[in-house]
């Protein structure tokens, strides 16, 4: 029996740009750090590992009565916030995200986190728990709101400080981790708190959920 594994993938909108993967244990540790382009290798990864938790993160899901986000189809959001609500729960926690209405700039992420939670549910021979998580508020919730710009040198050095208390095993690693493996560490420590019943879901469950550490 395989030991349990939790991972965090910082999806990109397209196949042709590399998503970070990184998966820890249970105890925290680095079981795999990388880069993968296509989603048929990225449930190849996850069927290697058979991960408990796989947060992804990426909308999973449209708002209800959306089903698609073509402008020129009649479909429409039942709730007159138009995004969904646990995008909405965030912000009155004062942390901004990306819109999921029709007019939203990320559609392409959208669709393909999506696409990926459903291949995940189909083609992984031992099914995991799939989650979608927000790494900024996640960094909000485990360091306070005061933190840097993952754009900048002051913010990469403040988030690998940070991640590197939290989660020792990437000390080592520290040099190569750039913004999106660390966004994809905090996704799989947000899959860790998850499985240890210590993060929290907003929004609507028939919706769609958002998880922070809690």
């Amino acid at each position: 029996m395989k030991y349990p594994t939790f991972f965090g993938i910082d999806l990109t909108s397209i196949e042709a740009k590399p998503s970070a993967c990184l998966g820890l244990d249970g105890k925290s540790q680095l079981v795999y750090l990388g880069f993968l382009t296509k989603n048929r290798d990225m449930v190849a990864l996850l069927n290697f590992y058979s991960p408990q938790v796989i947060a992804i993160d990426a909308p999973l899901s449209l708002p209800i009565g959306l089903c698609c986000l073509d402008e020129g189809c009649p479909c429409q959001p039942k709730s007159f916030r138009k995004n969904r609500q646990c995008d909405q729960e965030l912000r009155r926690q004062g942390i901004p995200c990306y819109p999921t209405t029709k007019k939203t700039f990320i559609k392409d992420l959208i669709y393909r986190g999506i696409e990926l939670k459903t291949s995940i549910g189909h083609e992984l021979k031992q099914a995991g728990q799939v989650i979608e998580v927000y790494p900024f508020a996640s960094k909000v919730r485990l360091f306070g709101k005061a933190v840097p710009r993952k754009t900048t040198k002051q913010g990469m050095d403040f988030l690998r400080e940070k991640l590197g208390e939290i989660i020792p095993s990437l000390k080592p690693y520290s040099d190569i981790l750039d913004h999106d493996l660390c966004d994809a560490a905090v996704a799989a420590y947000t899959a860790l708190l998850y499985h240890q019943n210590r993060a929290k879901a907003l929004g609507d469950s028939e919706e769609g959920l958002i998880f922070i550490p809690d």
